[in-house]
Order: structure tokens, then sequence, then C-alpha cells
């Protein structure tokens, strides 16, 4: 029973893992639970404009030193001014946290906040199960915004808004959870 168990897990780690989704699974008693959670289509400017609630032009500020939180990683809070909002509304000033030492993610053109620095975000609005305690806000998206280039990335992403794509979930992925 044990063995069979385990395959299946695998079998559903894998498959998780090929679909856009994210995942967890837990292990107590010998049961297994996987449990998924479908996560929005993000392959084009279209895409991403029209997942997030909020869209602005933002300079980077002071940054939190790294505080462990409750699933173990280390995260930095990042305190972002708000110079021009291109979708939805935003505070003047909004926290927004990182993991700490992020790298830059080409594929969902997410890169870390550096003080001083200029970008666009593309913020979702707070939920109610974040609660009043949350450190701040995400961003779904950071496009590096300094000097000359931010003509050139206000004009993207304001043609991106424009025409944006309606929220998308892989039609192959479902909210699940799993004990075999």
């Amino acid at each position: 029973m044990m063995k069979r168990t385990v395959l299946l897990s695998l079998a559903g780690a894998v498959v998780l893992g090929a679909s856009a989704t994210t995942a967890a699974v837990v292990l107590q008693d010998d049961d297994v639970t996987v449990s998924a959670v479908c996560v929005p289509i993000m392959d084009t400017d279209r895409d991403k404009a029209g997942i997030a609630d909020n869209v602005a032009v933002v300079t980077a500020g002071e940054q939190s030193t790294p505080v462990r939180d409750s699933d173990g990683e280390q995260r930095v809070t990042v305190q972002v001014r708000v110079e021009e909002i291109l979708k939805g509304s935003l505070p003047q000033t909004l926290p927004i946290d990182q993991t700490a030492g992020d790298t830059a993610r080409p594929e969902v053109e997410q890169q870390p906040l550096v003080p001083g620095h200029r970008y666009v975000l593309g913020v979702p609005n707070a939920h109610n199960e974040d609660g009043s305690q949350a450190p701040g806000r995400w961003a779904f998206f950071a496009t590096s915004a300094d000097g000359a280039q931010l003509e050139t990335v206000r004009k993207r992403w304001t043609d991106a808004i424009a025409h944006q794509n309606p929220k998308r979930i892989d039609p192959a992925c479902d909210d699940t959870t799993y004990t075999p």
C-alpha cells in the first residue's frame, strides 16, 4: 500500500510540475495529500496587464532587513513611491515584499527592486485573506524603467493595458486536493 501511495504521489507531482500550478505535498502519518492551485497564464504583456489590478511607474526606496516569515523564507520589504498610475488605484507609497536574495526571473519579467531605481510594476489588490497584519504587497512583474527607458516602457505597458487579455487559467489545470 505504501509503495502505491508513493508512486501515485510521484506521478501527481510530475503532472503538477508540468502544468501552470502552485502545488504543495504534505506527508503526515503515512498519508500524502497533494494540493494544487492554478495560476493565471502570463505569457504576454497583454496577459500580465489583464491579471494585474494595478500598474504603475514607481521608484524603489528603502529596503528592510531580511526577516524569516512563517513559511521559513527570508523576505525583505521595499518601500516604493508611486510616480504615475497606468491602471487601477494605489496610494502614494506602498510596501512590496520580495524573497531576500531574489534574482531576476526573465520568464515572468520579475527582478529584485533596487533602491533608487525606477520600475513599472504590476500589483494585485490587497485580499481579505492577507489580513490587516500583512507586511505588504507583491508584484506580478517588475520592468526596469530607468532613464531613457521610461518612455519606451511606459508606451509598452500603456499599449498592453489598452489591449489586455482577460485573466485566463490553463484549461488543463484545476484547483484540486488529492489524498490517495
